[in-house]
C-alpha cells in the first residue's frame, strides 16, 4: 500500500511520526513522510525503507494574521493535496492534516484516511474558544470520511466515541506513544549512568528529580521550579532537560539556585540513556484543558522504560498506569508545596519499592505491541 504520512511540521523532532513510519515500512508498505520545508533542510531524504518529502510553501514568508494565514493554508493545500492525491492512504497527523486529507479524498474517492489524533483535537491547550469550536465542527462534518481513528490515551479514545458516535465515527484504536525498542535500556543492565551527577557535580547521596520535555506553558514547569524554593540543602536537585519558550525562566532559576540544573536537549536515541541518570521523573502537566487532563505524555513512558519511578500530578490515565504497575506516586496537591512535600517524602522513603513494578512495566509496555495494533488497522484497509 502506498501511504503518505502527512505531518505539518518540518519532521526533525516528531518521534511518533518516525515510529509509525518505520513500523509501516517494516510491514512492507511504500511510505513517504510528507512534511514542510524549512531553510537548511533537504527537500527530500531517502531513509532505510522509506523517504521524506518536504513541501516548500512560498507564502510562509508573509506576516502573521488571519488573512495571511488563510493564504498560507490555501497554498499548502494546493501543493500537498494535488501531489499526494493518488496514493492509497493518508496517515493524517492531527486535524490540519486530516482537513487536507479530506480535500484529497474529494479528488480521489478511493483514498483511505487514517486520522491520528495526537491530542484531543477540539480541546487542545491554549487554543481560543472559536478555534476549538471550529475544530469540533470540522470533526463532526468529516469524521465519517475516515477509515479509522487512532488516539494516544484511553480517555481520549473514549471522549471521541462519546462525542462523535452520532456522526458516523469509525472504529477508534489506541496506539500509545511508547518509545521504540531500540531506545529501551533495561534497568537491570549494569549500574545506571551518572550523566547528571558528573556534569553538575551532584553528590552521590543526593536525590535527582528530572523534568524532561518542552519548556512551555501549562506543563507544570513553573510549579516544579517553585517547588525547589526552600529545598536548598535538602539533598534534592532538579534537572531540566529540554528546550522551549520558557528557557529564560529556567536559566534564571538555575542561576539563582545551586540545586537546579539545566541540561540541553539530547537526540531521541540518547534520551533514555540520560533519563536513567535520575532518581525520579516528573509528570507535571496541568489539566488546563481536556486534552491535557486525558494525556499520556511521552515522558511518562520514557521514565518507566528507563527504570526510573514517576511522580505525577493527578491525571486520570497517568494515575491509572502508575497504579496498574506500581511505578510511582501521585502528588496530593498540585502546587509548589504539594510537590515539595512529595519529593521530600520520596527521598526519605527511597525508590527501591518501585523496582518490581518497573520491571513488570518494562516487559509489558513496548512500541512493538503498539505497532501490532497499527498494523491491524492497515490490514483492515485493504
Amino acid at each position: 500500500m502506498r501511504i503518505a504520512n502527512v505531518v505539518l511540521n518540518d519532521f526533525t523532532r516528531d518521534n511518533r511520526v518516525l515510529k509509525i513510519t518505520q513500523s509501516l515500512a517494516g510491514d512492507g508498505h511504500d511510505v513517504a513522510v510528507v512534511a514542510l520545508h524549512k531553510v537548511g533542510l533537504p527537500m527530500s531524504e531517502q531513509r532505510t525503507g522509506w523517504r521524506v518529502v518536504r513541501t516548500r510553501v512560498r507564502s510562509a514568508a508573509l506576516p502573521r494574521g488571519t488573512v495571511f494565514g488563510v493564504i498560507k493554508m490555501a497554498e499548502l493545500a494546493l501543493r500537498v493535496v494535488w501531489q499526494w492525491r493518488k496514493v492509497d492512504a493518508w496517515h493524517c497527523n492531527d486535524i490540519e492534516a486530516f482537513v487536507l486529507g479530506w480535500c484529497a479524498q474529494r479528488l480521489n474517492p478511493r483514498l483511505r484516511l487514517v486520522y491520528d489524533c495526537h491530542e484531543f483535537e477540539a480541546e487542545r491547550n491554549a487554543k481560543p474558544r472559536i478555534e476549538r469550536k471550529l475544530v469540533g465542527w470540522l470533526e463532526r462534518r468529516m469524521i465519517r470520511r475516515a477509515a479509522a481513528v487512532i488516539t494516544v490515551s484511553p480517555s481520549i479514545a473514549e471522549a471521541y466515541r462519546e462525542r462523535y458516535a452520532a456522526f458516523g465515527l469509525p472504529e477508534v484504536h489506541l496506539v500509545r506513544n511508547i518509545p521504540a525498542p531500540r531506545t529501551v535500556i533495561p534497568a537491570a543492565e549494569g549500574v545506571p549512568p551518572d550523566h547528571f551527577r558528573s556534569r553538575f557535580g551532584i553528590p552521590p547521596g543526593d536525590f535527582i528529580a528530572l523534568y524532561q520535555g518542552a519548556f512551555t506553558y501549562n506543563r507544570g514547569l513553573e510549579t516544579a521550579l517553585a517547588a525547589m524554593e526552600g529545598l536548598s540543602g535538602a539533598g534534592i536537585h532538579l534537572v531540566l532537560m529540554g528546550y522551549g519558550p520558557l528557557q529564560a525562566l529556567v536559566d534564571e532559576t538555575a542561576s539563582s539556585m545551586t540545586h537546579v540544573h539545566v541540561h540541553p536537549a539530547v537526540p531521541y536515541e540518547e534520551v533514555l540513556e540520560h533519563t536513567r541518570s535520575a532518581d525520579v521523573g516528573l509528570v507535571s502537566v496541568k489539566p488546563t484543558c481536556l486534552s491535557y487532563r486525558y494525556c499520556l505524555p511521552n515522558k511518562l513512558f520514557e521514565y518507566i522504560l528507563a527504570g526510573v519511578p514517576v511522580l505525577s500530578n493527578d491525571l486520570p490515565d497517568c494515575r491509572a498506569l502508575i497504579a496498574t504497575y506500581g511505578v510511582g506516586n501521585v502528588v496530593k496537591q498540585d502546587d509548589a508545596e504539594g510537590w515539595r512535600e512529595a519529593l521530600l517524602a520520596l527521598r526519605q522513603a527511597g525508590t527501591s519499592t518501585f523496582a518490581p513494578g518497573l520491571e513488570r512495566a518494562a516487559t509489558s509496555l513496548s512500541w512493538q505491541r503498539e505497532a501490532e495494533k497499527l498494523s491491524a488497522v492497515y490490514r483492515g484497509l485493504r
